[in-house]
């Protein structure tokens, strides 16, 4: 499976969708999801992933080397985003290990997922 699109790319399009200006309407665009969603099936329904199928985001969930517990804590943050209609800034970093960090306030959810590449 090739990816059809580049980390820059995907960070620079979840934090346009989750800006303060549009996070309403990323709301509304995803509240059809079902409960329990994940930050992958968010993006997807956004259309950020570009990826040809629902299968093609299972493959690439399954394949991409993120600890579950980050995956998970992702879930929350973007669905706390969603919920509540709170904008939410997003960054991949390189770093020496595998970290997430999340902050919040009452106007944005911050997020930095760190990478070893």
């Amino acid at each position: 499976m090739g990816t059809p699109f580049t980390r820059p790319q995907l960070v620079r399009d979840i934090n346009n969708a989750f800006n303060p200006e549009r996070i309403g309407a990323t709301a509304d665009q995803v509240a059809g999801l079902a409960p329990g969603s994940d930050a992958f099936d968010i993006v997807h329904a956004l259309g950020l992933f570009q990826l040809p199928s629902d299968e093609e985001l299972v493959k690439y969930r399954a394949d991409l080397q993120v600890p579950e517990l980050h995956k998970a804590i992702l879930a929350l943050a973007f669905n706390a985003s969603i919920s509540g209609k709170i904008p939410l800034h997003f960054a991949i970093v390189t770093g020496h290990a595998e970290i997430i960090s999340v902050s919040t306030s009452d106007t944005l959810i911050s997020v930095v997922l760190t990478r070893v590449d």
